[in-house]
């Protein structure tokens, strides 16, 4: 309406339904509705997954109790085999109670059983060096490594468990464990590439041992191309000592 226009009278007895409606402005617009959100699917209870666990563990004998429960979790089926690195943890509770389903008593270079004390630091060479053979160094007779892996190779749900007296096994159970792994993975990568590598996940799991000296001795050992080599820097690391 100009400003010359007269202005419009407003008759208040007219009915409502006649009306005349006001001329649509854009920027009153009703903007459309947002899209409904789709609901999410109700998810029922999450399915337990248990961890990857190698097939070659260590532990002591306070942890060796929730160690077989990894393992049996892992595989319900599975033959669970204890290395003991201290004969006479065949009588301790820990063992008698674990649930295994068999044990053995690992032997050093001169084939006497091992003895390793809970609070022992230090290994000799006959200790160190079965954990890679035994015998003459000209010979290399098996060790404590092929005694567990004779039980890996005879089927595949075999699980062996290195215990040491000590109440966790961070150290020499870890390292005998860790030597066991460092020539089974050379025979199965050389046996069965695919193989190998299936298992490569599970076996990157086994910790490795928290004394620095041990850390380095697995070092310098894993430079070894073929076994011979292995054994050879482990006794050059062991004489450098």
């Amino acid at each position: 309406m100009s400003g010359t226009d007269p202005p419009r009278r407003i008759d208040v007895n007219r009915p409502a339904s006649e009306a005349v409606p006001n001329d649509p402005d854009s920027d009153f617009d009703d903007a459309p509705p947002p899209p409904k959100r789709r609901s999410k699917p109700t998810e029922g209870p999450r399915k337990h997954v248990p961890k990857p666990v190698p097939r070659i563990s260590a532990c002591g004998w306070k942890t060796l109790s929730r160690t077989m429960l990894e393992v049996r979790e892992a595989n319900p089926n599975c033959f669970a085999v204890l290395c003991l690195l201290n004969a006479s943890l065949e009588e301790h509770s820990a063992v008698q109670n674990s649930g295994s389903d068999s044990l053995f008593v690992a032997t050093t270079r001169d084939d006497t059983p091992y003895r390793l004390a809970a609070d022992e630091d230090d290994l000799d060479e006959n200790e160190f060096m079965g954990l890679f053979a035994s015998g003459p160094y000209d010979r290399a007779d098996p060790g404590v490594c092929d005694a567990i892996i004779t039980w890996l190779d005879a089927d595949k749900r075999y699980n062996v468990i290195v215990v040491d007296a000590s109440e966790r096994g961070l150290n020499f159970a870890r390292l005998a464990a860790h030597v066991a792994m460092l020539k089974w993975a050379r025979k199965c990568k050389a046996n069965d590439e695919a193989a190998f590598l299936r298992e490569a996940p599970r076996n990157a799991q086994l910790l490795k041992p928290t004394d620095a000296k041990w850390k380095a001795a697995l070092a310098r050992c894993a430079r070894g191309r073929s076994w011979a080599e292995v054994r050879e820097h482990a006794r050059d690391w062991f004489v450098s000592l």
